[in-house]
């Protein structure tokens, strides 16, 4: 539904409040990165469809299923899905006007599912610290002088292996990833959340929120 004028001018009263207040935490999807040259979910598993010898678009709303059916095919084996995920964000991408843009406002929370490292890379080409979070493990230590958190819901492009991919990563997340799932709940609550690049049918999105139990998604 199109929001009119009034809706929109409140929207934005509410997010230049919360950068005030430095309350404002940005949830971050593909669409973000697409114009740094990266790829969407369904760009990424079309070499596996062709594979499969499956209609990638006929797939859209089936990714998640397709990268787990590859996995079961191949012996549980994710081998060439991980080398997609790193050959396609590990590739030199420049740092786009919005993540310049993100990177120079008074943000302290960024929230994403993408792999790549564009968020973290604005942060240190404006001269902040980012204190990047990837695993449990990392939530237990902070880096000195940090300027932001930055959360990747679903791992890092150099550790594809640990990277949330498939049906099964997402359904055991809630109990693999719970500090993830806590810090995340505990933002909800108490920040503004400005989603920038999700479709709300991505299925990232719609795992993390509706499977997590934190959010129930309309697309669940």
């Amino acid at each position: 539904m199109r929001k009119n004028k009034k809706q929109k001018d409140m929207i934005v009263k509410n997010l230049l409040e919360a950068i005030e207040n430095r309350n404002l935490a940005i949830f971050a999807g593909a669409g973000l990165s697409i114009p740094a040259g990266y790829v969407n979910w369904q760009q990424l598993l079309r070499p596996i469809a062709d594979e499969l010898e499956l209609d990638i678009d006929k797939e859209a709303n089936n990714l998640v299923q397709l990268a787990q059916y590859h996995c079961n095919a191949n012996q549980s084996n994710r081998g060439k899905i991980n080398q997609l995920l790193v050959s396609e964000f590990s590739k030199e991408a420049r740092i786009t006007e919005n993540h310049s843009i993100l990177a120079r406002l008074p943000i302290e929370t960024f929230w994403t599912t993408n792999y790549d490292r564009m968020i973290e890379s604005a942060l240190l080409e404006v001269g902040k610290t980012p204190d990047v979070k990837y695993s449990n493990k990392q939530l237990a230590f902070t880096v000195p002088r940090r300027d932001a958190l930055v959360y990747k819901m679903h791992g890092d492009v150099e550790h594809p292996s640990e990277a949330i991919l498939t049906k099964d990563d997402y359904e055991s997340y809630h109990m693999k990833m719970k500090p993830f799932l806590n810090a995340l709940s505990g933002d909800l609550v108490s920040k503004t959340f400005l989603f920038l690049g999700f479709s709300f049918t991505d299925p990232n999105l719609d795992y993390i929120l509706s499977c997590s139990g934190i959010i129930k998604s309309d697309h669940a």
